[in-house]
């Protein structure tokens, strides 16, 4: 009996928790909270014992005697078959397993075949690496920069390759560019091979010795992505010509590799809507469907407020505060912002049929919070950067669960809580 290998102990406010991380977070697994006596067991399951071996080493460790060993042998059997209910253990292990070199799916070369042969194959055998730079210089490449969140983009590629969403954030040549994109106007001889680390309809991501691969299966005319793992070079392989649904397509998919930038760089990005007020951004948070737009619709109607974005926004602290930075991803609200604004808070939004704002404990409101975030969370350590970063950021901003209607009255239950929060931060100060 062994532990998940795509779930992680982590500790967030003093309290462990083992959450998905991987494969386990495109399938939408949930972690679980634990206390220190779940801690020890899920760290004994990492030296893959038996079951008679577990309860051995289980008993001993708790000094066990007498009436007491029939009680503790009965603990560890329901939270066994608790973390079993939650996909959290491994009965039997594959020996490839760990290996950093796994070979791909049956699926995954499926669709790896899509290539057609005259421009190129993403041969597992013969075929040679992609090389960074590589352009197809019959097309007529422009550079543009852009400027995200002080990050700058060099775009180089086909003009009409990319959309006019990105125009807004256009800065003239900087001294320095923190991630270079090439859009390639051919298909690519890839290397496919490496540590498959996500498989879903819209996105596959291997992992190799210097680089991940994107697939994006439900794109059929960009063909693939590479990232170096420093963040720094991302070349994306397209079939012309680019039309619309091509530009938009490759818009969303240069999103993954500037999430990637912004991770290492110290900056999450959170899927919310967000406004302004009293000079400070207001971020509403929520599962699709959830009536984060419907709700942010409702400040505007109400109490004319500027909105930012209608379903991204980026995080990160500038000194001791933080701050909102605007995208040009902001789904299919077409609102969005260049500029950068004071992070006043987060809420959690649920749909309820009252108006409540309710505070949460340090842990739920890090937790739920990180698992709004669409950065990267394609490994162990992704995650732990992911808790980190939103760690730094809570014990500055107001952060609430709000359960709402679609009434405007949800709108004013929410700037209440907004209201009483300055004011008594605003008090503490004087």
């Amino acid at each position: 009996m062994q532990r998940h290998k795509e779930f992680g102990l982590f500790e967030i406010a003093g309290v462990p928790y083992l959450l998905p991380f991987g494969q386990q977070i495109a399938d939408h697994k949930r972690g679980v909270r634990i206390n220190d006596t779940g801690r020890y067991i899920w760290q004994l399951l990492g030296e893959n014992l038996t079951m008679d071996e577990l309860s051995t080493r289980f008993l001993a460790h708790y000094e066990a005697s007498g009436p007491e060993i029939p009680q503790l042998k009965d603990d560890l059997k329901q939270f066994l078959e608790l973390l079993d209910s939650y996909g959290l253990l491994q009965k039997t292990v594959c020996p490839e397993s760990d290996s950093s070199e796994n070979h791909l799916s049956k699926a995954e070369l499926q669709l790896l075949s899509k290539l057609p042969d005259d421009r190129g194959t993403l041969s597992k055998s013969d075929a040679a690496p992609v090389r960074f730079g590589d352009f197809d210089h019959t097309d007529e490449p422009i550079q543009r920069y852009l400027t995200i969140g002080g990050m700058t983009l060099l775009l180089i590629g086909p003009k009409e390759a990319f959309a006019e969403e990105l125009e807004a954030f256009e800065t003239a040549s900087p001294s320095s560019v923190d991630q270079t994109v090439t859009v390639i106007s051919h298909a690519p001889t890839m290397q496919p091979t490496g540590r498959l680390l996500i498989q879903n309809a819209e996105l596959s991501v291997i992992q190799g010795e210097s680089h991940y691969l994107f697939l994006f299966p439900a794109a059929g005319e960009l063909y693939g992505a590479q990232l170096s793992l420093d963040g720094k070079k991302a070349v994306y392989y397209c079939k012309p010509p680019y039309t619309e649904a091509l530009r938009q397509d490759l818009f969303h998919a240069i999103r993954l590799s500037f999430l990637y930038l912004a991770q290492l760089n110290d900056m999450i990005i959170l899927h919310s809507a967000s406004l302004l007020y009293r000079d400070k951004a207001w971020l509403f948070s929520g599962h699709s469907g959830a009536g984060k737009s419907t709700h942010t619709h409702l400040w505007k109607e109400a109490f004319d407020v500027p909105l930012i974005n209608g379903d991204l926004n980026l995080l990160s602290m500038r000194g001791d505060r933080p701050v909102v930075h605007g995208l040009p991803w902001c789904g299919t609200s077409g609102i969005s912002d260049t500029r950068t604004y004071p992070l006043g808070g987060i809420f959690l939004i649920k749909k309820s049929s009252q108006n409540q704002a309710v505070t949460l404990s340090q842990d739920q409101a890090q937790l739920l919070v990180t698992q709004r975030l669409i950065s990267p969370n394609w490994t162990e350590a992704m995650v732990a950067e992911n808790l980190r970063l939103t760690a730094k950021m809570a014990p500055h901003i107001l952060i609430n669960r709000l359960y709402c209607t679609k009434d405007p009255e949800a709108a004013n239950t929410a700037r209440q809580a907004i209201d009483d929060y300055l004011d008594t931060q605003n008090g503490e100060r004087l």
